[in-house]
């Protein structure tokens, strides 16, 4: 038999039997605040609806209605969602959607948002129709009308994830690598990040790279594949490979394009256009 507990007690979860909900529920005491509520002991969930509010030692979020697990081990809400939460690194990351389930971790909260999401922290800011984010750190998965800004990229593409140090996109519009002023446009890419930089990157398919060098001059790289190497300073294209700047082009079935310096090595077959009449 269901129960029903009265809305005028904007309900207060602190009971032995709900030890609730956002929390890593072993270590951590939550606390669930709603208008109305519904306990079914035979299932052992939660219905909640009017101004829903989940808050633990790691963070808060809000929410028009939502159901779970009394154990708190899954919690879905529902309808304005806003949260805010603490990643490991103390930082403080808020979140906006129109859905969202949350699942405990032993470390932080695994959190599937979706409808218009937007998470930010500090001046860096990730939307797409859906997102997964795990709290504890820098890992996230993000489809839909990907637009990510970040301490080390910036980021227009269909589908982009990251995983602590690494990272891969598909549907590439745009990828822009902050420090070196880097943009690239791919069907794909994988890459590592080390220290607020990217130390690695492979594209696939389309690719098309703009970079200036040390004097300003742009130079545009396209090809099948692209392979960028912080380390050697180098960016390698192969497959149908061209680059260009201002009065002059060349084809070569492989181009290695050194950033640091803007000199360029053709290997297979290399074919210079250039402008006669430009000085």
């Amino acid at each position: 038999m269901d129960r029903k507990l009265p809305a005028t007690t904007h309900v207060a979860i602190a009971l032995s039997i709900i030890a609730v909900a956002i929390g890593v529920l072993h270590a951590a005491e939550a606390t669930l605040t709603a208008d109305s509520m519904k306990y079914d002991p035979a299932t052992e969930a939660i219905t909640v609806n009017g101004n829903v509010h989940l808050r633990d030692k790691d963070g808060e979020i809000f929410g028009d209605s939502g159901f779970g697990a009394v154990d708190g081990s899954t919690f879905e809400l529902y309808g304005n969602i806003r949260g805010k939460f603490t990643d490991k690194g103390g930082r403080v990351v808020n979140i906006i959607c129109e859905a969202a389930a949350m699942k405990a971790q032993e470390a932080g909260h695994l959190l599937a948002a979706s409808g218009d999401v937007k998470l930010t922290r500090g001046a860096e800011t990730l939307t797409a129709d859906f997102v997964t984010w795990n709290t504890e750190g820098e890992r996230y998965s993000a489809m839909g009308d990907v637009l990510g800004d970040f301490a080390e990229y910036f980021i227009d593409a269909d589908a982009a994830s990251r995983d602590e140090g690494k990272f891969s996109a598909s549907g590439i519009r745009k990828f822009s690598e902050h420090a070196r002023k880097i943009d690239m446009s791919a069907n794909s890419a994988t890459g590592t990040i080390k220290d607020n930089e990217v130390t690695e990157m492979i594209a696939e398919g389309k690719v098309v790279v703009t970079m200036p060098d040390k004097k300003g001059v742009t130079t545009r790289v396209s090809g099948n594949k692209g392979v960028y190497s912080l380390a050697r300073g180098t960016l390698v294209i192969s497959g149908n490979a061209s680059a260009t700047q201002t009065g002059r082009s060349l084809k070569s079935e492989n181009i290695v394009y050194f950033i640091d310096t803007g000199n360029i090595d053709a290997l297979g077959s290399p074919a210079l256009t250039f402008d006669t009449n430009r000085k």
